[in-house]
């Protein structure tokens, strides 16, 4: 029952949320590149950190190294299609 409380005011939210994106939608970009990173920097300042406290260097940054190759194959397959 509170899952339908909750729930009653996203319809009415949506128009006025969508306006708001259809207005702004120029800077859509530079918020989705602060957003980028923002990701960017908590990896590097704090997740890479702790990973290489658990684990040795090297195998970090191979990680590191597959996991933004995958990332960029994928895009490019995205775009490509």
């Amino acid at each position: 029952l509170w899952a339908i409380f909750t729930s009653l005011p996203q319809p009415i939210m949506a128009a006025p949320a969508y306006l708001f994106v259809e207005t702004f939608r120029p800077f859509l970009p530079v918020g989705l590149g602060l957003a980028a990173g923002a990701m960017i920097w908590i990896v590097f300042s704090e997740l890479y950190p702790d990973a290489l406290e658990k684990v040795r260097h090297g195998s970090a940054a191979t990680a590191v190294t597959l996991a933004f190759s995958a990332m960029m194959a994928f895009q490019m397959l995205v775009l490509a299609h």
